[in-house]
């Protein structure tokens, strides 16, 4: 298959994400990707090295969006609110599009302290940081109610980014919610519990005088 390599990379990368390093296996990768499993070692080696590479196309996945990140949190055109909502909506609209690397990362926090830390210096640290200034201003605001800005990346990450079966869960639960509009109203829920707009300030006519 001129393809197998590409193919095959994606049937590991969600094979890791979905069974974990340990429990995910070559052959049955070879055979989800629809290829023979020495196209393993003829590309990769080993399933170690295969690991690796899924991390090396995670991190490719994951670059654009970071950098849309940075964009938001750095435009100055822009109230500190709106980039806080520019930031939800775009990791939102990231993790419905590659659910796969919310379990790889899940899955690999967890795995080996090898594995780990590399989950956690190529991709979580790099995430953080895009965004752990304007978080950190939206604390000092009032805006985000947070003791540090990494409980607020934690957490909003673990918010945003809900499984693939998340419309079918929630329709379970609420029939009355149409499934094709599930994630953006969970978006908007989440910008509704998360961001809190600053306090305006009244002035009395007395004030004034």
């Amino acid at each position: 298959m001129p393809n197998g390599r590409s193919v095959l990379l994606a049937a590991a990368t969600q094979a890791f994400a979905n069974d974990g390093f340990k429990n995910a296996d070559l052959r049955g990768i070879a055979a989800a990707a629809g290829v023979s499993p020495n196209l393993v070692r003829v590309h990769f080696g080993n399933k170690s090295k295969l690991w690796e590479v899924c991390l090396d196309a995670i991190v490719e996945t994951v670059k654009p969006t970071m950098a849309e990140v940075a964009e938001i949190a750095g435009d100055d055109q822009k109230t500190l609110v709106e980039r806080l909502r520019g930031i939800v909506a775009c990791l939102a609209v990231f993790f419905a599009s590659h659910p796969e690397v919310r379990e790889f990362v899940t899955r690999h926090f967890a795995d080996t302290p090898e594995r780990a830390s590399l989950v956690t210096n190529r991709l979580s640290k790099p995430a953080y940081e895009t965004c752990r200034e304007v978080f950190a201003a939206g604390i000092q605001a009032g805006i985000i109610r947070s003791a540090h800005p990494a409980l607020f990346f934690a957490l909003l990450s673990r918010a945003s980014s809900q499984p693939a079966s998340f419309p079918m869960l929630l329709s379970s639960l609420a029939p009355e919610i149409d499934t094709d509009v599930a994630r953006n109203l969970m978006t908007e829920t989440i910008v509704a519990t998360l961001i809190h707009e600053p306090a305006s300030v009244s002035v009395c006519p007395e004030a004034g005088q």
